[in-house]
């Protein structure tokens, strides 16, 4: 929905919308097997080994994402490699056909927001300033609301 297009920063939009069909059916096979590979470098080698134009694509967006993990502080960056894991199983998951359930998405997005409020100031504002987009939604009164309501504690 175009809401949610604000949502999604301007890298990751480009990378997702330069991906051919090709490049997707490559995604779509190896994820089938996520769970076999050890790291996300593991992942990106049996990418390259498959496509070195997504390897290409793939990389340059790790390589952005990693960038921004690494000005973190401690705390800040457990919870955005949390995150981060999170969303790549799920995405990997999507890959193989295998969609969450809406129940599951709120759960992980309650977790996600409890552990978010947690944080100190300090790390917020890290957070915040590496990943303004996420951090708005995590500071969104009506997700936070919509949240609440869905996902019970």
């Amino acid at each position: 929905p175009a809401e949610y297009k604000t949502m999604i920063p301007d890298e990751v939009a480009t990378h997702l919308k330069s991906i051919t069909p090709e490049e997707k059916a490559v995604l779509k096979e190896l994820a089938k097997n996520y769970k076999d590979y050890k790291d996300e470098n593991d992942f990106l080698e049996a990418i390259k080994a498959k496509s070195p134009s997504l390897y290409e694509k793939s990389k340059k967006l790790h390589d952005f994402i990693k960038a921004k993990v690494d000005k973190l502080g401690k705390d800040a960056k457990e919870f955005v490699t949390k995150v981060l894991a999170d969303g790549r199983k799920l995405h990997a998951d999507f890959l193989a056909g295998n969609k969450p359930s809406l129940d599951d998405l709120k759960t992980i997005a309650k977790k996600h927001l409890d552990e978010f409020n947690k944080l100190s100031d300090e790390s917020k504002k890290e957070f915040e300033q590496e990943f303004p987009i996420t951090t708005s939604v995590f500071k969104n009164d009506k997700i936070k609301a919509l949240i609440d309501k869905y996902v019970q504690n």
